[in-house]
């Protein structure tokens, strides 16, 4: 039987004579990823120390149920031993967060159940501590920056999006397909641009949503697409996302080919 997972607690209902390394924070350069990196240390089980590990579910978990983060904004995962041989989990996101939530987080404890061997249901407390966060330097306009392209699939060229970054700075002429850990082509495009002012962080490419990441890129609502707020904190009302495209078009700033099929979308939904 799968284990699960009920619930989770803050440290203080732990024995007090337990002490943990509270969170440190750094802010550093990181030309290969985009986004923070939140570094998670699992330091006990029950009232003893924990020399385990997590399964993937388990570190998925934490991220989704305890620190109520959605997994659509993970980059990948690592895990290793700490220097005290902890199991330790980093995710490695896409983009730069809002710390403020997380931090409020940084000890905890989460429970699962499982089988022993009599067939009885049992349960263990997991402890957790954030030990650190790699937080990269915002880009400053006029340098040179990576930056990166999320596509659904791979239907979408490098030239379909290169016209929409050209109207924000130089780009370079080389663009990859970022691999995975164990080389696997994934969907995200990766090229390098002379920004000379801030991109959308989502733009209508070519028919399809693509998302758009660097440091310190302005963030997006994805429920009224404004900027410099996310959705659980927005307060205005509901703008579909075609409604978002057709406003982007009517500024006049984009030429109808760069947004491919969307056109026939919009001239479709205007028709009715």
């Amino acid at each position: 039987m799968p284990k699960r997972f009920i619930s989770f607690s803050p440290t203080s209902q732990l024995p007090s004579e337990k002490k943990y390394i509270m969170p440190t924070f750094v802010t550093v350069p990181d030309p290969q990823i985009n986004g923070t990196r939140v570094i998670i240390d699992t330091i006990g089980i029950n009232e003893d120390l924990f020399y385990g590990s997590l399964t993937e579910a388990e570190q998925v978990f934490v991220w989704e149920k305890v620190l109520h983060r959605s997994m659509d904004e993970v980059f990948g995962m690592t895990q290793k031993r700490s220097l005290k041989r902890h199991f330790r989990f980093t995710f490695i996101l896409n983009h730069v967060i809002d710390l403020k939530d997380i931090y409020s987080k940084a000890d905890f404890v989460f429970r699962r159940f499982h089988v022993n061997a009599k067939s009885e249901e049992e349960y263990d407390s997991i402890h957790c501590t954030i030990v650190g966060y790699n937080i990269p330097k915002p880009v400053e306009l006029g340098s040179f920056t990576r930056i990166t392209a999320t596509t659904s699939d791979f239907k979408v060229s490098a030239n379909e999006i290169l016209p929409w970054l050209a109207l924000y700075g130089s780009v370079s002429t080389k663009f990859d397909y970022v691999k995975n850990s164990v080389g696997v082509r994934t969907d995200v495009i990766e090229t390098e641009i002379r920004l000379m002012k801030h991109i959308p962080e989502y733009l209508p490419v070519a028919g399809k949503k693509i998302q758009i990441g660097y440091p310190g890129i302005p963030r997006m609502c994805i429920k009224c697409w404004g900027v410099d707020h996310l959705k659980r904190n927005c307060r205005a009302k509901k703008v579909e996302w075609i409604d978002h495209v057709a406003a982007m078009r009517a500024t006049g700033a984009f030429s109808d080919p760069m947004f491919g099929s969307w056109i026939a979308i919009l001239d479709q939904n205007k028709s009715h």
